[in-house]
């Protein structure tokens, strides 16, 4: 499931350049490779530390006051 929301935000960011090109709208990112290449593992460094950040247990949740609304 999670390589599903990856191909959807490709495919996704592919039409959007395809859009873009055709009606002649600048793009929304760097229109260099090295830019593009940058924003790419940015996004690969995020998921990245999502997942391992979701396998690892939270260990000082007990110190947290918690939000307001859960104190009710």
């Amino acid at each position: 499931m999670p390589y599903f929301k990856i191909a959807i935000g490709l495919i996704l960011s592919f039409v959007v350049g395809i859009a873009c090109r055709l009606t002649h709208i600048p793009v929304p990112s760097p229109p260099v490779l090295s830019g593009a290449l940058l924003v790419f593992m940015m996004s690969c460094g995020y998921w990245l530390v999502d997942r391992y950040s979701v396998s690892q247990a939270a260990r000082n949740k007990g110190l947290c006051a918690g939000h307001a609304i859960e104190r009710k």
